[in-house]
């Protein structure tokens, strides 16, 4: 074993600038940069962009169980989770248990909840044209096309229709089992 890992060519050792070229580490300073612009922006609403994604989604798709609110936002089971325990700490959403299936709840918004969403979209709006904003005007549309295309070509663009499609199968696959 030792024979044929000293056969092997060795790779030349990347240097931190080519790290830097690297479009997964660009994405990740990108994003870096849209959540401080983000923050900075709703600062004081105390709202993270997990959480006015989560309104965002629970005001679009009220009712909505949490683990498709998760999948709809892109966000994992822990994560979303700790996501509706502090909207509901707050008072901005509540949970109903599911009638057809006592093992799920449903999320809607309290008014407090749509007010909030009122008062933050404007700042959230700003966050994102200060993203955009060091690009030319034309290139904008481009820009988010490209992104999109990478999403698409790995299968990752989320699709809401399908979410909701198959949170409701699972819901029957779950109540024909019990």
């Amino acid at each position: 074993m030792s024979s044929l890992w000293l056969a092997m060519p060795v790779a030349p050792i990347e240097s931190l600038q080519e790290i830097y070229e690297r479009p997964g580490f660009i994405l990740k300073r990108i994003h870096q940069v849209a959540m401080a612009l983000f923050l900075e922006e709703c600062k004081r609403f105390g709202i993270t962009p997990s959480q006015y994604q989560a309104l965002c989604a629970i005001h679009e798709y009220p009712g909505i169980a949490q683990s498709a609110l998760g999948r709809l936002i892109g966000q994992d089971r822990s994560t979303i989770g700790l996501v509706v325990k502090l909207l509901l700490d707050r008072g901005l959403i509540r949970t109903t248990v599911n009638l057809s299936d006592r093992r799920s709840v449903s999320l809607t918004l309290e008014d407090a909840g749509k007010q909030m969403l009122r008062r933050v979209a404007p700042a959230a709006r700003r966050a994102q044209h200060k993203l955009l904003a060091p690009l030319p005007k034309e290139s904008r549309d481009l820009f988010l096309a490209l992104l999109t295309a990478l999403l698409d070509a790995h299968g990752a663009r989320i699709d809401p229709v399908r979410v909701r499609r198959e949170t409701h199968a699972e819901r029957a696959k779950r109540r024909t089992s019990s």
